[in-house]
């Protein structure tokens, strides 16, 4: 285990870094979650895990410049990974966005920095981002839902990030909602992915379209959830009745996680949390419908606010975090690092 010294990471700025599929972003972030400076380059996946961790290192390099110009220390870096990861090894077990399996992220970044890293997935670290300088600002029990491509979920449970046994709690995406439903890329029927994420929307209007509904979806190149949401606004009724299929399961499934984790908060990220009113309305509803009166009367389910901030502002959380408890989920320790 490393022992941070809390006066040094107090006054000093913590680097987060944000991976994704098709960029990276990286920020300086001060000991009160505010972004003193953030940069961002392309991932680049196809060429392979150790030029991806090549860019981060760059990130890295030029964020602890900034902090030196500053006069300021890196006292250690978060890192946000769109899969599962293994914290105690350092290794990112599968991210399906990068076609990644066990790769030693950690041991390539300590190529370029000694930093003490910690690793952890992107919904992860987009709960803590946004329960920390967000929508979930003071919350205790939180969940936070991204909907995007896919369905990505955090927990915050009495404070704290839960991450379950082996880092793969939250996947509330591959909760089975419908087990007649659609196939998923998981194998399963009916995940809550498969029938509320923009993926699934799209899919939904494309059907209607190939049945010959009147839509005026039929006309928008390279389909979009925002369209979808858009035509609904404006009294498609295709595009409505997508947005209230989408919302209906989505809100069965926050009804679960009420009842099963009685947070005080669920934010909504991603995408879709700027729909507004036409999606929120809807999901509410049916989320109080099948939520028990009790844990209903204390929950409040509201959009996100950080956006594409949300991932960096998490990943540094998990430093100033590992110092709070001092028993942390270090990917290396002193004088054990095998370059």
């Amino acid at each position: 285990m490393i022992l941070l010294d809390n006066n040094l990471v107090d006054n000093n700025l913590v680097i987060g870094i944000d991976l994704g599929g098709t960029n990276i972003k990286g920020a300086l972030v001060d000991g009160e979650g505010a972004i003193i400076a953030k940069l961002e380059t392309a991932t680049r996946a196809n060429a392979g895990p150790e030029a991806v961790a090549g860019r981060i290192s760059g990130i890295i390099t030029d964020l602890e410049a900034m902090a030196n110009d500053r006069e300021r220390r890196v006292p250690g870096i978060g890192i946000g990974v769109p899969g599962q990861s293994d914290q105690a090894q350092g290794t990112v077990i599968f991210a399906p966005n990068l076609h990644w399996h066990n790769v030693p992220l950690v041991k390539y970044l300590h190529r370029i920095t000694r930093l003490p890293i910690f690793l952890e997935n992107d919904a992860n670290v987009a709960a803590l981002g946004e329960q920390w300088r967000g929508a979930g600002r003071g919350s205790v029990n939180m969940v936070m839902i991204t909907v995007g491509t896919g369905i990505g979920g955090g927990l915050i449970l009495n404070g704290r990030l839960y991450s379950g046994t082996n880092g793969s709690a939250g996947e509330v995406g591959h909760t089975v909602i419908d087990p007649d439903g659609p196939q998923c890329s998981c194998g399963r029927r009916g995940c809550l992915e498969t029938l509320t994420s923009a993926t699934a929307m799209v899919r939904m209007a494309q059907e209607a379209i190939d049945r010959g509904e009147e839509t005026d979806l039929v006309r928008v190149e390279n389909l979009e959830a925002k369209d979808i949401f858009m035509s609904a606004e404006a009294g498609d009724k295709t595009a409505r009745e997508i947005v209230n299929k989408a919302a209906y399961f989505l809100g069965i499934g926050l009804g679960n996680l009420i009842n099963i984790f009685n947070p005080d908060t669920i934010v909504i990220g991603g995408g879709v949390s700027k729909a507004g009113d036409i999606l929120f309305k809807p999901l509410r509803r049916t989320a109080m419908e099948q939520a028990l009166d009790a844990p209903a009367a204390v929950v409040r389910i509201i959009p996100a606010e950080l956006g594409n901030d949300a991932g960096c502002i998490g990943a540094a959380k998990l430093v100033f975090q590992a110092v709070e408890s001092q028993d942390h989920y270090s990917l290396h320790r002193k004088g054990e690092i095998r370059d």
